[in-house]
């Protein structure tokens, strides 16, 4: 189930990162727009690796054992799916320089700490 998971996140941040045709180039804050998302993407796949498994603080994540698992990462991908879906709606309707580059910079700060929690969290052992 990890590693689907795992291939299902890889493949959804491949997939927003992909250019829809090279006869209809988007502006440069699109293309930040979707650089931000994949960053966000692979973020999130690094925590929900780094965390399978161990003893989740949030317990909206945790599992029945009080661990990260399956329903943690349903979760997590739905939030992520939910954001990404928001902010296409919102470009869709209003697409503006300003309004791609400032949710970017969102995309791209939470992609940061969100890095930052898989980094440490690859640092806590896993329960025996």
């Amino acid at each position: 189930m990890r590693n689907i998971v795992l291939l299902f996140g890889i493949c959804a941040g491949v997939l927003s990162a992909q250019e829809t045709s090279l006869l209809d180039r988007p502006t440069p804050a699109p293309k930040l727009w979707r650089a931000s998302i994949t960053a966000l993407t692979v973020a999130n796949v690094m925590d929900v690796h780094s965390s399978w498994g161990k003893h989740e603080l949030n317990s909206t994540l945790a599992g029945p054992s009080g661990n990260f698992g399956k329903e943690g990462a349903l979760l997590k991908l739905g939030f992520q799916g939910g954001l990404i879906g928001f902010e296409y709606l919102i470009t869709r309707g209003h697409p503006s320089r300003k309004l791609y580059r400032a949710l970017s910079a969102i995309n791209f700060g939470v992609s940061a700490t969100v890095g930052g929690v898989a980094i440490h969290n690859y640092t806590v052992p896993r329960p025996q």
